[in-house]
């Protein structure tokens, strides 16, 4: 998407705008005065938020207010933002924490914080008996479902005779189960998604430094990359050894990685080496920046940076954001990689 087309969408950037709604109720509608609201958004672990009520005193009663009606633990929250009134939805979730400050001088306030629809599956540990000759996917379909949520799975393609969730969370499980064939699982809004990074697509904004890109920190890190993994496991039925490889980068300059797994086809280890020399190369080339307030920039999308010189002007791959409004207006800070110098 051309800045342009987001200039007009959102008035020119003028007044930074958010909905907070708790329960079904929008906060502000209601004479709830939220001083800053901020959502966290990543491809690792669960979607945070947090936000400041300055009102939730009441003097005459000397007692806050909301406490049981709107900020109850559990309750669900989605926070949007945008400018005047144009917003997009940033964050479905529950709330998990109320902090109350009683300062020395001035009125209480309250921060309400939570995390999206995944916190659910990270209560306590799991271990079904899943069915043999099961995709990864299929997995991750069943456990979306089980918790109400919609699900957008990419087919994994290799069914394992035998999978183990032993005493751990749902979510744990997921996340290892989306390590091992390099893909993400994440939960954004009431969806969860469980696929191949995005790498292929379209960016949805260029930010150009000096102009829309505030700032932009990189950094190349060699120490974790390697140019081949082995993994190795022994096939039971076979008797027989069973060695996975997954080679990148200069043979000159060969570092081989070797692991010894539980694999049992030799379409699965290959998988998991794959994963594994991807993951390395995602390290290469990491960085953060700003920009001003854009609720399109998310993690799991592609974003062009400009006017940084030859190596470092290009396309990268976003995996975390903070969006918040305060005093200061509305700001977009992100972290980003790319597996290219």
């Amino acid at each position: 998407m051309d800045l342009l087309d987001l200039e007009k969408k959102y008035r020119s950037f003028y007044a930074p705008a958010f909905q907070v709604t708790v329960a079904g109720e929008e906060l502000l509608r209601s004479g709830v005065e939220i001083s800053s609201v901020s959502v966290d958004n990543t491809l690792e672990g669960a979607d945070s938020f947090s936000f400041v009520v300055d009102n939730s005193y009441d003097v005459v009663r000397r007692e806050l207010k909301w406490m049981d009606r709107l900020f109850a633990p559990g309750s669900g929250v989605e926070i949007k933002m945008g400018y005047t009134d144009k917003f997009e939805s940033l964050m479905v979730g529950l709330i998990t924490s109320v902090k109350v400050t009683y300062p020395a001088g001035g009125l209480p306030s309250l921060e309400v914080s939570g995390f999206d629809l995944s916190n659910k599956m990270m209560k306590g540990k799991q271990s079904p008996p899943w069915p043999p000759d099961i995709k990864d996917s299929d997995i991750a379909g069943k456990i979306a479902a089980k918790y109400g949520l919609k699900s957008e799975v990419e087919d994994t393609g290799v069914k394992h005779p035998e999978v183990k969730q032993d005493q751990e969370s749902d979510f744990d499980f997921l996340t290892r189960l989306a390590q091992r064939n390099y893909y993400e699982f994440f939960v954004f809004g009431k969806t969860l998604y469980f696929r191949a990074p995005a790498y292929d697509k379209a960016s949805v904004l260029t930010l150009e430094w000096g102009k829309t890109l505030v700032s932009f920190m990189p950094e190349i890190n060699l120490r974790e990359q390697v140019s081949e993994v082995e993994i190795r496991g022994w096939d039971a039925k076979a008797k027989k050894e069973i060695i996975g490889k997954a080679t990148g980068g200069k043979e000159s300059e060969k570092i081989t990685e070797r692991w010894r797994l539980p694999v049992y086809s030799q379409e699965e280890a290959d998988n998991r080496a794959r994963a594994i020399l991807n993951r390395r190369a995602e390290g290469l080339v990491k960085g953060s920046g700003e920009s001003i307030g854009i609720p399109e920039l998310l993690p799991g999308k592609n974003i062009e940076l400009d006017s940084l010189g030859k190596q470092f002007s290009k396309t990268y791959y976003i995996e975390r954001t903070n969006h918040s409004i305060g005093s200061s207006g509305y700001r977009t800070t992100f972290s980003v990689k790319e597996n290219v110098i």
